[in-house]
């Protein structure tokens, strides 16, 4: 199954450019605009997470393959579950940022994962069903071994 816009070569940027996409002319899109057919094979790089508070008993109602590994569970994991083993963690770890501002927030970095040391590049992207309130996060990321991890 293709990417969505399988001319951009970088994953951050294909989600950011379908989240611009299903926004409209709306502030967010709604979780419901979020379809893994369109998301096509970047889909197991993916998480929706559903908001609540404290924003510790917040849910994962999808984590993507590539972003757990070790036999955690996906299945009702909350916020405060993910382990620094994972690139859930990493991928998730300025969420309070992003939802401070309000808008779509990307990092990358180093990370000591049960594949090794991985150098990632992640993208969390606000979502609401009310078109004004963040009640859902939809994002992404992936990584590659980093050098020291090759030799």
């Amino acid at each position: 199954m293709p990417v969505y816009r399988p001319q951009e070569r970088r994953l951050v940027l294909r989600l950011l450019a379908f989240w611009d996409d299903q926004r409209g002319d709306r502030e967010y899109p709604s979780v419901q605009d979020i379809d893994p057919q369109a998301i096509g094979d970047d889909w197991p790089h993916c998480h929706v997470l559903k908001l609540a508070e404290p924003l510790a008993e917040s849910r994962f109602q999808y984590i993507g393959e590539t972003l757990l590994s070790g036999g955690l569970d996906a299945a009702g994991l909350t916020f405060a579950e993910r382990s620094e083993q994972n690139l859930i963690y990493h991928a998730t770890e300025y969420l309070e940022r992003m939802l401070k501002k309000g808008v779509p927030v990307s990092i990358g970095g180093e990370a000591d994962l049960t594949a090794g040391s991985v150098l990632f590049r992640s993208i969390m992207l606000p979502l609401s069903d009310d078109g004004s309130q963040i009640d859902h996060v939809f994002g992404g990321a992936n990584y590659r071994l980093a050098q020291s991890e090759l030799s």
